[in-house]
């Protein structure tokens, strides 16, 4: 870390926890590792306030009545169909304001066609999803959808002290020798995302289909949302800020003197982080999304507009289980009651082997064609 007042290069030292600079004398003073200290707030609202807020398109703001999700429409747009849970929204003729534009966004490269040939394709393989759902014709309503998150770049500065570990030997002779360590690591923070949408944050589903890497990213430009509905952010960036400290960044700080110490591994860990250089993003990420009514229940089909990645929840069918734990127990009873009934129960237990032997090798076959085919996809695009 650089000096503020003439630009040498700070050391750490360990009696008073501070960074000193041998140049011109400048003792810039840490929290302690005891302390728990989380330092280094930015003052978003001003941030905000000086952020672009031109979408570049006039949009206007929906929400469902029957599930909250809030969305922005083209303005001649009339109609719709909520892609959370399948209801059908009007649009007012009102304007919305849609605060802070996006900075980044990553265009849909991925079509409907390819969607739902994917899902049909992978849902043969949902043995215990009712018939019905599993061959059903679901995905009418599959809708383009940009989700919003937050991107935050920050540079660290944390002093530490706990134990730390380093294993020695091999086999039985494997043991772990324990050291008691103090002391400072800097670490940069680059793009560390938070979801920005109140329905999803908690939704894992989602969230790993809509992760991205941040070298996809480009300028946002409003002809990418032509014709598409994104959500607007229900989660500020205040919360968003706060979320990201507690959770992913700190796990990402507790691993930072594990690997300064080059340790294999730590506990009783006590660290105090101070935040500077704060920059935040407001990113729109694309999501082909469906809310699918099966007997009276939603159940949603999330694949990512970018890479094809795809998951959706599915429901459970009794009769199929109920049917296969009485064929179970007919061909078990069988074998008690006749001379040759155990033949036939082992004959079945043969024929469930080769079945599921059979149903792995069309997995694997089919991940292989569709992981060669998105081989071939990005071979194009490049």
């Amino acid at each position: 870390m650089k000096c503020a007042s003439c630009g040498g290069t700070l050391r750490y030292d360990v009696a008073s926890y501070g960074l000193v600079c041998d140049f011109c004398g400048t003792i810039r003073r840490l929290h302690r590792p005891e302390e728990g200290t989380v330092i280094g707030e930015m003052d978003f609202a001003s941030a905000l306030r000086g952020s672009n807020t031109n979408w570049g398109i006039t949009r206007r703001l929906v929400t469902c009545n029957s599930c909250g999700a809030q969305m922005l429409y083209d303005s001649d747009q009339m109609s719709g169909m909520c892609p959370f849970c399948g209801s059908a929204v009007v649009l007012t003729a009102e304007q919305a304001d849609c605060g802070v534009a996006p900075g980044a966004i990553i265009p849909f490269s991925i079509t409907k066609e390819e969607v739902v040939e994917r899902y049909y394709k992978w849902n043969k393989f949902a043995f215990w999803a009712p018939e019905k759902f599993r061959r059903g014709k679901l995905l009418e309503e599959l809708t383009p959808i940009y989700i919003p998150f937050w991107t935050f770049t920050a540079d660290t500065v944390t002093t530490y002290s706990g134990r730390f570990g380093y294993t020695a030997g091999s086999g039985d002779n494997e043991r772990t020798n324990w050291y008691q360590k103090t002391g400072i690591v800097e670490k940069h923070i680059e793009d560390f995302s938070i979801c920005a949408s109140r329905k999803f944050i908690n939704d894992q589903m989602l969230i790993k289909v809509a992760s991205f890497d941040a070298k996809d990213l480009i300028a946002y430009s409003p002809e990418m949302l032509s014709g598409m509905s994104a959500e607007i952010y229900t989660i500020g960036i205040d919360e968003a800020w706060e979320t990201a400290k507690a959770n992913g960044l700190k796990k990402i700080i507790m691993e930072a003197p594990k690997k300064h110490e080059n340790a294999d591994c730590y506990s009783h860990l006590q660290f105090s982080t101070e935040y500077t250089n704060v920059m935040f993003r407001y990113v729109l990420v694309p999501v082909w999304l469906s809310g699918c009514r099966f007997r009276g229940k939603i159940y949603n089909v999330v694949a990512s507009g970018q890479n094809g990645r795809g998951n959706c929840n599915r429901p459970f069918s009794i009769a199929k289980l109920v049917g296969f734990l009485v064929i179970c127990a007919a061909l078990l009873a069988l074998g008690y009651i006749t001379p040759f009934g155990h033949l036939v129960f082992l004959g079945f237990c043969y024929v469930l082997a080769v079945a599921v032997i059979l149903y792995m090798i069309m997995f694997f076959v089919t991940l292989s064609e569709q992981q060669k085919k998105d081989r071939e996809k990005r071979s194009r695009q490049q």
